[in-house]
C-alpha cells in the first residue's frame, strides 16, 4: 500500500500517542516507588485504567486497518467487476456493429447491381449511339458527291 500524506499524518500522530502512552506508563511504573505517599490502590487503579487505555487503542487501530483492507478489497473487486463489465460490453458492441454492418451490406446487393445494370445498360447505349452517329456519317459522306459543298436546293 503506497503512503499518502493523510496516511504519513495518521501513523505520525499513532506514533505519537504510542509515545505518550509509553511515557504514562514509564511515570505510573515510577509513582510505585511512591506508594506510601499515594496508597497502593490508587496507583493500582491508575495503573490499570492506563492498560485499559492502551488496549483500546491498540484494539481501535487495528479494527481500523482491518475495516481500511476490507474497504480497499472490496473497491479492488468493484474495479475487476467493472472492467469486465465494460470489456464484455465492447466485445457485444463490436460484434453488433459487425452484424449491423454485414446486413447493411447484404440489404444493398440488391443495388449494386442495379447500378451495375444502369452502368452496362449505359455502356450498351453509348455505343449504339456511337454506332449510329458512325452510320449517319458514312451515310452523309456517301450521298455528298465529291466536288459538291454540301446540299444545294434544286
Amino acid at each position: 500500500m503506497t503512503d499518502t500524506p493523510k496516511t504519513e499524518q495518521a501513523d505520525k500522530e499513532w506514533a505519537d500517542l504510542q509515545r505518550d502512552l509509553d511515557t504514562l506508563g514509564d511515570q505510573l511504573g515510577s509513582l510505585r516507588e511512591h506508594t506510601a505517599a499515594l496508597g497502593d490502590t490508587m496507583i493500582a487503579n491508575l495503573e490499570a485504567r492506563y492498560q485499559d487505555v492502551r488496549n483500546k487503542s491498540l484494539s481501535y487501530r487495528n479494527a481500523t486497518e482491518a475495516q481500511f483492507e476490507a474497504i480497499r478489497q472490496m473497491a479492488l473487486e468493484q474495479a475487476a467487476a467493472t472492467q469486465s463489465t465494460l470489456t464484455e460490453t465492447a466485445m457485444k458492441s463490436a460484434e453488433m456493429a459487425k452484424e449491423t454492418t454485414r446486413q447493411a451490406w447484404e440489404r444493398a446487393e440488391p443495388l449494386r447491381q442495379g447500378a451495375q445494370e444502369v452502368g452496362k445498360g449505359f455502356v450498351r447505349a453509348w455505343s449504339e449511339l456511337a454506332a449510329s452517329f458512325g452510320k449517319a456519317a458514312t451515310k452523309i459522306q456517301s450521298t455528298e458527291k465529291p466536288g459538291e459543298e454540301g446540299h444545294k436546293p434544286g
